[in-house]
This record gives C-alpha cells, structure tokens and sequence, in this order.
C-alpha cells in the first residue's frame, strides 16, 4: 500500500505524485459529472383564476370525451367534455383543481392554459403535488403581452410592480385532496391590470434563487381583457383609451 507518511526517496515521492493524480482525477468527475452539474428543475405551480375559465389544451397531449363514451366520467365533466392524457386515457387531476373551470378547447399558436376575461380578479397559486412537499421562493410571472408592443400596468395587492416579476414567499402543501391521492395548498393573490390586450401569469419555486425558471414550461393563466380588440393594429387606439 502507498503511504507517504512512510518510507523515503523515491518510494515517498512515487506516493505523492499518485495522490495528486487521484485528487486531480477526482476533480475532474465533480466538474464534468452529468450528476453533479446537472440542476434540479426549479417546480412549477398550478395558477388559475377564481373567475369562470376555459382550459386551453395542447391536443399533443390531451383530448376530449363527452357522454356516452366508455372513458366518459360524470364528474368530471366540464361544459359536456372530460380531458383525459393522450397514452395513458388518465384524468390530470391538477387542470381540474380550478373551481370555475367551464370547459376545454385546443390551444392555438401553442397559447395553453386557463383562459378567461377579466382585468381585476384573483389568481390562485396552487401547489398541488403528491405527497406533502413546501415550495420555496414562488416567484409570479407576468409575460407574452397582447399586443408584444404593450407595457401593461400591473397591481399585486394593490401594489403596483416594478418589474413583471412578484414574489411570493412559501407554500407548505399537507392538505390532502377529496379524491386522498395528492396534497394541495393555495395562496391567492389579488390582480389588476390594464394598457393591454392580454396578459399571461405564471409561477414557479426559485429555489436556487437565481431568478431563472430552471427546467420547462408552466402552467400558464391568461387574461383579456374584453373591451380591447386583439389586433396589433389597433395599438394607438388601446394606449388611447387607457390613458
């Protein structure tokens, strides 16, 4: 065995050069180590409104059933259509967590999400999981503005933002759902907005608090507002009418 702390001449230092190629070596894996430079996702939350909203689903991923379908459920109908999973013909509990969901269409343009009319309203953090888990630093985004030229006004608690970004603080999730399958918690937080057409929200669990959503896409919010007409012409004629 190789011991520095015996011998001598050229035994010792035989010893030492091994040692310093282990420790070089050993460096090398925690660096390059897909493991160990890999980061963790940062968690997406559930956000929906507490005002009546259709899902907008990417039909990649989920279709639709109605009555008289042998995969059709009752209870889980939504303006006479059930969503299930493409692949697995499951229900995703988490899309049916809003208490005002109507209903489903396909999304257009990739635009997926609870879509609904309204300026001032409540939106519903929900950190729906399944187990017991607590989010840390939930961060809410406000993003892809109708028209992209917009600059909208926003308010959070009556607050107005800075920057699109509001965070939230923590989420502890223990409270089991009816079904006894999964866990789910919710903060709720009172918006207000206008300048635009449309606004999309957002949120997620910056726990490495770098201020960058570390993994894919979220549950995404988006509202409209029904007295502004969507088209990018019609631009001057919005800032007109909200100034």
């Amino acid at each position: 065995m190789c011991n520095p702390l015996h011998g001598h001449g050229s035994h010792r230092d035989g010893c030492e050069h091994l040692i310093s190629i282990i420790i070089v070596a050993s460096l090398l894996i925690s660096v390059f180590s897909p493991i160990a430079t890999m980061a963790d996702p940062d968690p997406c939350l559930v956000v929906y409104p507490d005002v009546p909203c259709v899902y907008h689903y990417d039909v990649t991923e989920y279709y639709t059933v109605g009555p008289g379908h042998p995969l059709y459920d009752p209870v889980y109908d939504r303006g006479g259509a059930v969503l299930l999973e493409v692949g697995t013909d499951e229900i995703d509990e988490s899309i049916y967590q809003a208490p005002y969901l109507t209903g489903f269409e396909p999304s257009v343009d990739g635009n997926d999400g609870y879509v609904f009319t309204g300026t001032y309203f409540g939106i519903i953090i929900d950190g729906f999981s399944n187990e017991p888990t607590t989010y840390e630093n939930i961060l809410v985004v406000f993003d892809q503005f109708a028209p992209s030229s917009c600059a909208p006004h926003i308010t959070v608690e009556g607050v107005p933002l800075e920057v699109y970004v509001y965070a939230a603080g923590n989420l502890a999730v223990m409270t089991p759902t009816p079904g006894g399958n999964n866990y789910s918690d919710t903060m709720i937080l009172d918006i207000g907005w206008w300048g635009c057409y449309g606004v999309h929200i957002w949120a997620f669990a910056d726990e490495n608090h770098n201020g960058i959503l570390d993994g894919g896409e979220c549950f995404t919010a988006y509202s409209h507002d029904a007295m502004v007409p969507a088209e990018e012409k019609t631009w001057g004629w919005i800032k007109s009418i909200r100034q």
